[in-house]
């Protein structure tokens, strides 16, 4: 069997788009012997640690990347045509930069969709492996539309930016126009020094899924199945191909099939984005809670304390011994499992919401039963 590695995939986190499940997409590669699979969600990085969890279990390599949207300035909220890249994290402060750039994108970039810019990119390359993305990428816009000399200076612009790490993606999924730039690719490689990459666009495990596919691009774009005017896969191709499908589509690009596995060989095994046990639960060396400060710097459990002794007269008029000592054993526990800047956040803006005349909510779950929390 042919070693090829898919490093362009959409699990059900690229919404209404995507169709590959992350659980069967890792039991599927388990059971097919695929040792090593990367995600890249359109936008987002929402299944990166279940995603991680579940290779992990399975002995599996995980790569993370996302296909991002990139414009020419991302603050600027008007249309801009936004190219599609492939980015990938070769280890955890490649990782950190697809996490900046993604909240970087959804925070001061969205229009519609999260966008980054290439100058934001620029400022987050380290540890990041660039591919040219399918045909809704720049290289390829600009040779479908004929313009080889600025493709090739674009290409050289990335190569700049990423140096080895930069590849040209190329794919076939029977689309006309990925055969009509597929020599063109290949002679800016040859012209440029950047290698080739093969790639499938996965959506779908099984090639029959397609179907399934296509009812969500339906349910997405608000469009029934017969109707002539929706957006729809121009291909059925979309799916978890093999080594040997792969290296079938190009015959005299092996370099192409190989630089899969080059490029998963350059993700870190050891520098990873996170710490996991071998059955994928996930080891946190600190607290992930974020830190309250007061206003005048008192540390956040005797905030909390001292808030709670201050206030306990305003709801009860008569402080008994068993309110008393109720609260004394709440504090004792929220502060021994390091809760206090939790509890702390969440009055801070439930307080604020209150003196500014906004509605708040009596509120829910298993918290509202504490006499702190009341």
């Amino acid at each position: 069997m042919t070693d090829f590695v898919h490093l362009h995939l959409h699990t059900e986190y690229s919404l209404l788009d995507g169709a590959c499940k992350v659980d069967e997409l890792v039991d599927y590669c388990a059971k097919n012997g695929v040792d090593t699979v990367a995600i890249t969600d359109h936008g987002n990085m929402y299944a990166t640690l279940h995603f991680a969890e579940q290779c992990k279990k399975n002995h599996i390599k995980y790569i993370i990347g996302c296909e991002f949207y990139v414009v020419d300035d991302y603050r600027e909220h008007i249309d801009q045509h936004a190219d599609h890249l492939i980015l990938l994290a070769k280890n955890k402060k490649g990782y950190i930069n697809l996490v900046q750039l993604d909240s970087l994108a959804f925070v001061d970039g969205y229009y519609y969709r999260p966008r980054i810019d290439y100058t934001v990119l620029k400022e987050h390359t380290e540890g990041v492996i660039c591919l040219s993305a399918c045909l809704a990428g720049r290289i390829p816009r600009l040779l479908l539309s004929g313009e080889y000399q600025k493709a090739k200076e674009f290409a050289l612009y990335m190569k700049g930016l990423f140096g080895e790490d930069f590849y040209l993606e190329i794919q076939d999924h029977g689309l006309p126009e990925q055969k009509q730039i597929l020599p063109h690719m290949v002679r800016l490689a040859r012209e440029t020094g950047i290698q080739l990459v093969a790639t499938n666009d996965v959506h779908y495990l099984r090639k029959e899924d397609w179907e399934m596919q296509d009812v969500l691009m339906c349910i997405q774009m608000k469009k029934t199945l017969d109707d002539p005017s929706r957006m729809k896969m121009n291909s059925h191709e979309l799916y978890f191909k093999s080594g040997d499908e792969m290296a079938s589509l190009f015959p005299q690009l092996p370099e192409a099939i190989a630089n899969t596995r080059v490029i998963a060989n350059k993700v870190s095994d050891t520098d990873t984005p996170f710490n996991l046990k071998d059955n994928g639960t996930p080891v946190y060396d600190k607290s992930l809670i974020p830190l309250y400060t007061a206003d005048d710097g008192t540390p956040s459990p005797e905030f909390l304390t001292r808030l709670t002794w201050e206030r306990l007269p305003q709801r009860y008029p008569v402080v008994t011994e068993e309110i008393r000592k109720r609260a004394e054993y709440e504090l004792e526990i929220i502060i021994k499992m390091g809760f206090a800047d939790y509890f702390l956040i969440v009055w801070d803006y439930i307080n604020w919401s209150r003196n500014h005349d906004i509605p708040v909510g009596p509120g829910r779950g298993s918290g509202v039963g504490s006499i702190v929390a009341y």
